[in-house]
């Protein structure tokens, strides 16, 4: 049939040529002839012949057929013609296909997609029936929006009701999806996209003049996913307080939502008609003491502290990054200046006694044979040396990245403070056994390295990491970070020239050299602060 139509067409064309399988470039239209004879004029090439054989074998219900004007077409037009039809055909077919398969994708997706677990409840608030309607109405709306149990919603899966939510995002099914931030809605709450870009603000923009502290940012961000609740108060309205600091910003509508949100639920806690577990509230609370220390009040942030302090201090055992989060962010609120009592003179004053001692101690020969790294561990070219000294120490941000960096927040001061005198504590507790000293320097070395912190010094993470105690467990001792705590808050409230002084009496020791000036010298200053 196709042959006969062919020679329709071709039969206006004055000077008649042999066939020249004007279809040979589209395999599924080729068909072969059936006579075994086959006239001189219509001998074809081996190689489109060996094209036909291949056309046999698929069956003539795909075969589709397409017709050029032979009269008016260059051989290049016509393979031209056939291609784009060709083209346009497939198409077509994986268009259809496309339609089909969607709705089997969707299905395998639900079938697969299981509800987020929250985590198992330490600290409980059970709900309060005596409240009347009008609390029960105060709080559906941060109940709701912050995963808080409640039995009347057990009726939409979780599925349904993230899909409702999350409306307005893009599924994450095309590649351009997957290169979003949160491509497969892992983040706790409902997020908008002002939402997603405050969650980026935290995890790559954020910076100390040290740098972007990537692993303690990492953790803090891990351990307030935990819980919605924690999640808005730590990320969420700390970013968009400090986008406000950032870019002096005017509209406070972003940021009064989230700590609007952020009261409903302390009140829904308060009030018993929410739970939550201790971790997750520990989070909340020291987040928003470090959004208040940092762009906001000083007497406020210290409220927020002491509130996780009393979740966290009867605790026991491992500790956590939510009781790492609130030791860290203890250590970095400043107290409003009150003076130091005769108590807190003496606590010092005996501090730095016992540094001394320790120091003779570690600086005998016998010492420095059963533990050869204590004698260079903290000299200039060792890996904590850039860490723990006093400077200069200039910025690891990039010029053009100096606008993220936290203005006006003693961070690094205040860290290694802490660092000297945690480090001082534990060798202290060490004293009397020469291979728990020995691990813990290799210890400390082995997270220096392990953080690159030897080529990109942030003493704010080394904090951190002495925070987390990933060291072995009988040189664990949760007790060291809260005295260390304690210690750093009457330095708090040392003029800046004596704080100086403190700290380099600790470095001195740990570098088994005497302090010059000595303690004597810090102790009459210290009396004259009456």
């Amino acid at each position: 049939m196709s042959s006969d139509r062919t020679q329709d067409i071709d039969s206006t064309n004055p000077s008649p040529k042999p066939p020249q399988l004007k279809l040979s470039l589209d395999v599924g239209s080729q068909t072969s002839p059936k006579d075994d004879a086959v006239p001189p004029s219509q001998v074809v090439n081996p190689k489109r012949q060996r094209l036909s054989s291949v056309s046999e074998e698929r069956p003539k219900k795909n075969q589709m057929f397409f017709f050029v004007n032979s009269k008016n077409s260059s051989s290049k037009e016509k393979r031209a013609h056939v291609m784009r039809r060709h083209i346009q055909e497939k198409r077509k077919q994986q268009q259809a296909s496309k339609s089909t398969t969607r709705s089997q994708r969707t299905q395998l997706i639900n079938k697969f997609q299981l509800p987020r677990q929250e985590p198992d409840p330490e600290v409980e608030y059970e709900i309060n029936a005596s409240e009347g309607r009008e609390s029960e109405s105060s709080t559906a709306d941060s109940s709701a929006s912050y995963g808080f149990v409640d039995i009347t919603s057990q009726s939409k899966t979780a599925l349904e009701l993230r899909s409702s939510a999350n409306s307005h995002l893009a599924s994450p099914i095309t590649i351009l999806d997957a290169s979003r931030k949160d491509p497969f809605h892992s983040l706790p709450i409902v997020q908008s996209r002002n939402e997603l870009e405050l969650a980026d603000y935290w995890t790559s923009r954020l910076s100390y003049w040290s740098g972007q502290n990537q692993h303690l940012k990492n953790q803090v961000f891990r351990a307030a996913m935990s819980h919605p609740f924690a999640f808005q108060a730590a990320i969420l309205a700390y970013c968009a307080r400090w986008k406000i600091q950032l870019y002096g910003l005017n509209d406070w509508r972003e940021f009064q939502h989230h700590m609007s949100e952020v009261r409903k639920g302390l009140k829904a806690i308060q009030a018993g008609s929410a739970q939550i577990d201790t971790d997750s509230l520990t989070m909340a609370l020291s987040g928003l003491a470090l959004q208040e220390e940092r762009f906001g009040s000083g007497e406020t942030a210290q409220e927020y502290v002491d509130q996780a302090v009393q979740l966290v201090r009867p605790r026991t055992g491992d500790k956590t990054s939510a009781e790492a989060y609130m030791h860290y962010t203890r250590y970095m609120v400043i107290p409003p200046k009150s003076g130091i009592n005769t108590e807190g003179r003496q606590w010092l004053t005996t501090f730095l006694r016992g540094a001394e001692e320790l120091m003779m101690e570690h600086n005998t020969d016998g010492y420095q044979l059963a533990v050869p790294r204590r004698q260079a561990a903290f000299q200039m070219g060792s890996a904590l040396f850039p860490l723990l000294s006093s400077g200069p120490h200039p910025s690891q941000v990039p010029q053009n990245s100096r606008m993220f960096v936290l203005q006006n927040a003693p961070t690094r001061d205040v860290s290694r403070t802490a660092a000297l005198i945690y480090i001082t504590i534990a060798l202290r507790d060490f004293r009397y056994s020469l291979d728990r000293t020995r691990r813990f320097l290799e210890y400390l070395f082995a997270i220096v390295k392990e953080h690159r912190l030897d080529q990109y010094p942030a003493c704010e993470t080394l904090v951190w990491l002495l925070l987390e105690e990933t060291c072995d467990a009988d040189l664990k001792d949760s007790e060291r970070a809260w005295t260390t705590g304690e210690l750093l808050k009457l330095t708090k409230q040392l003029p800046p020239g004596l704080q100086f002084h403190f700290d380099e009496i600790l470095m001195s020791f740990l570098q088994l050299m005497p302090a010059i000036p000595g303690i004597d010298v810090f102790e009459k200053e210290l009396q004259k602060m009456r």
